[in-house]
């Protein structure tokens, strides 16, 4: 008689160590990237277009070959919260570049002594929405396990990454400004973390009319 053997391979519950690893240099290469777009020079903007590529596509293995779609997650699916990540971050890019001009134009910025740049070119505004785009990117795929309850307290949660990116990364290592960024001004900080906040409620919101509107899912013409 033949019996049949139980498949005793224990079910997969969470991500593997492969798929960790490689989300974690995905997201390293990606910050290194957004660091050096940071700089300016040709030189930094172009290692860093490609250090971004690289690091999403690294981030697009490591989450691949796992459950998802609408049927498993619901209207704000992984597919949905990337794309409308993307955008919201693109629309947060461009919305602090905004606030930045504005807060030089009624004299915030020269009140508090910051000297950051307020008179803002279409290049600049154009490396603030790949910024934007590479965070919402992230915002998009982490958007379930931010903390929080509503978009306002997950856009607001998540903004704390960039800032303390920025603070303790791009302006000591790549912009030699020191930390926080107090050789422009020691009301810098405060500026980038309100800065970052309504960015992030500007992603975030972006995310959840996704799982609101009546379109919903509006990622299923893409898994159809």
């Amino acid at each position: 008689m033949n019996e049949q053997v139980a498949d005793a391979s224990p079910a997969r519950t969470g991500p593997s160590v492969t798929a960790v690893a490689t989300g974690a240099v995905g997201l390293v290469s990606g910050l290194a990237g957004l660091g050096l777009l940071e700089t300016g020079s040709r030189t930094g903007i172009e290692g860093g277009i490609l250090l971004l590529v690289a690091g999403l596509g690294l981030l697009a293995v490591a989450i691949g070959g796992r459950a998802y779609g609408p049927d498993v997650e619901g209207p704000l699916d992984l597919s949905a919260r990337i794309g409308l990540g993307v955008l919201g971050g693109v629309l947060a890019g461009l919305v602090h570049g905004l606030l930045t001009e504005a807060a030089g134009s009624i004299g915030l910025t020269l009140l508090f002594r910051v000297g950051i740049d307020i008179d803002l070119s279409a290049g600049e505004y154009l490396l603030r929405a790949m910024h934007g785009a590479a965070w919402g990117f992230a915002l998009g795929i982490l958007y379930p396990v931010v903390p929080g309850e509503g978009f306002a307290a997950k856009g607001a949660t998540f903004s704390l990454l960039p800032s303390v990116y920025t603070l303790f990364v791009v302006y000591p290592v790549f912009l030699s400004l020191g930390l926080l960024g107090v050789r422009q001004g020691f009301f810098t900080f405060p500026l980038v973390l309100l800065g970052n906040a309504i960015a992030g409620l500007v992603a975030a919101w972006v995310i959840s009319w996704g799982g609101e509107t009546d379109l919903a899912p509006v990622s299923d013409p893409l898994v159809r």
